[in-house]
């Protein structure tokens, strides 16, 4: 059964926002895009990398697939955060026993299919305690160890983000050089 798969995880997770004085806990952006693989536009869904190379992976994927040239010229660095996480109730979607369970076929590679992928996640949303699912990366589709975490924030309480993300840290700043 799906439920016996619902676990409780606590470890690290990266994020990364524009260089410059920002709230890390500042939620407000993470329902505004219409693009997004895991989520529609309006649901606040914060996404965490689960290592540096994952974090820079993404954001040069998103650099280069989903951000126009004049936006790009704007965003040449970003600062990394590192959180520690603690959440009650998560899914791991790089678990093959977890396709079966959601009866997903050619799971990861679905997942490249965002109509999929957010109707996967708008299933486990709707349907169960998660507040919290780890995907394949999609640039490390072959690596199912290299994990991206979609926290369910309307799950959560935002206005007290230090009840699972009790600690965060500077980590360090991603750089795009100009050409």
């Amino acid at each position: 059964m799906l439920q016996d798969l619902i676990q409780p995880w606590s470890g690290k997770a990266y994020r990364h926002l524009p260089d410059g004085n920002y709230n890390v806990f500042d939620f407000s952006y993470t329902g505004l895009a219409n693009n997004n693989r895991w989520n529609i536009q309006g649901e606040q869904t914060l996404y965490l990398a689960g290592s540096v190379d994952v974090a820079v992976g993404e954001w040069s994927r998103h650099f280069q697939f989903d951000r126009s040239q004049k936006l790009a010229a704007k965003t040449k660095r970003r600062k990394v955060y590192c959180f520690d996480v603690q959440l009650n109730h998560t899914l791991n979607l790089c678990d093959c026993i977890c396709w079966q369970q959601l009866s997903l076929k050619d799971a990861p590679n679905c997942f490249l299919n965002k109509n999929i992928a957010r109707a996967t996640a708008q299933f486990i949303r709707a349907s169960t305690v998660v507040e919290a699912i780890f995907v394949p990366s999609m640039v490390f589709l072959d690596r199912l160890d290299k994990w991206v975490l979609v926290i369910f924030l309307e799950k959560l309480p935002i206005n007290e983000p230090l009840e699972f993300l009790p600690e965060v840290t500077d980590y360090g700043y991603l750089n795009l050089e100009s050409e």
